[in-house]
């Protein structure tokens, strides 16, 4: 991972703790299509719970339907989904993708989703 895309878990972390909700959460990527973000929850007992969020826009700003670009967020919403995300509609045109990920696996799964993005999209 290049040092621009480098994620402070501790950092994250700390945010949370100062949040009043608990919970800090960091954009790492996005594109008119999609966007990916990083984030840290406190559990009650103040233990880190730390994700990572897909946003899928399931469609484009545009009056006509783009049918080639409904199928591959399918493709990857599929994908997301056999990698254990939940995917839930918003209601706004987006859906969110969510995974609960460890610490130290958090990097390794953002590149796999970058590059599952573009296989898919590019």
């Amino acid at each position: 991972m290049d040092k621009e895309r480098t994620i402070d878990i501790q950092a994250l972390q700390k945010d949370a703790g100062n949040s009043e909700h608990k919970e800090a959460y960091r954009v790492l990527d996005k594109s008119s299509s999609y966007r990916i973000g990083v984030g840290a929850r406190l559990t009650s007992s103040g233990r880190p719970s730390f994700f990572l969020e897909v946003v899928v826009q399931s469609c484009l700003e545009s009056s006509e339907v783009d049918l080639q670009l409904l199928e591959k967020n399918l493709m990857f919403l599929k994908e997301l989904k056999a990698r254990g995300y939940s995917l839930n509609y918003e209601g706004d045109g987006s859906i969110y993708c969510e995974v609960t990920v460890s610490p130290k696996n958090i990097a390794s799964e953002y590149e796999n989703i970058r590059l599952t993005i573009r296989n898919i999209f590019l």
